[in-house]
């Protein structure tokens, strides 16, 4: 039996071709839904960015406001100044803590699944690290805070303060220079907290800009 060269290589060619252009459209096929799911990594780390920064501008104002009680608060430690008898409630006001929860459920998702590798754009994907690895900062000094409230300041309330008196207007419990002490130490933690949630809010605006630049693109 003759065999047709021709005929089996152009088979052969035929069968080579289809198998490539069904690599390559397999191929095309992944890059594709790559790019979708990076697409929608990218939509929701956005979402939770701009939700982290509502959350730590209301805490910026917030914590002003508890620095602003304080400072009026610490003039009266001591002294028989005028307006001192409403300064009982102001002690209470500054009792009530703030607390700080971050974003991260897309970026855990992210790392949990292996599909940071999505985010094929090297300082992207730095930025993005650094972003939540700055994260512990902030947490421990709010933690810092839940620590002095709820160690000192709670203990204050419970052993020093005479609910009694203070009912009668009587705020004597003014004179105790441990709480000049807790002030003080709220006060530095505030400030440190202050620092550090600017610094994250500076850090959410930056990664923002590049996740707006790349969704753009």
């Amino acid at each position: 039996m003759k065999i047709n060269w021709k005929y089996a290589l152009g088979e052969i060619i035929i069968v080579i071709i289809g198998i490539s252009l069904a690599f390559l459209l397999n191929n095309w096929g992944e890059s594709l839904k790559e790019r979708k799911v990076k697409q929608l990594y990218l939509e929701s780390l956005k979402s939770d960015i701009e939700v982290e920064m509502n959350h730590l501008s209301e805490n910026q104002k917030a914590i002003n406001i508890k620095l602003g009680q304080i400072r009026q608060l610490m003039p009266h430690m001591g002294r028989a100044l005028p307006g001192r008898d409403s300064m009982g409630k102001k002690l209470f006001q500054i009792a009530n803590s703030i607390s700080f929860k971050p974003e991260t459920n897309t970026y855990q998702t992210l790392v949990n699944s292996g599909d940071l590798k999505l985010i094929d754009k090297f300082e992207l994907r730095r930025q993005i690290e650094q972003h939540y690895n700055q994260h512990q900062e902030i947490q421990n000094s709010y933690k810092r805070l839940e620590h002095i409230h709820s160690s000192y300041l709670a203990d204050f309330f419970v052993y020093e303060l005479d609910y009694g008196k203070l009912r009668q207007g009587n705020n004597d419990f003014l004179d105790k220079p441990l709480l000049s002490n807790i002030l003080s130490s709220i006060m530095g933690a505030y400030m440190i907290a202050l620092d550090a949630n600017q610094s994250c809010m500076n850090s959410n605006e930056r990664l923002l800009k590049t996740i707006n630049s790349e969704l753009s693109s």
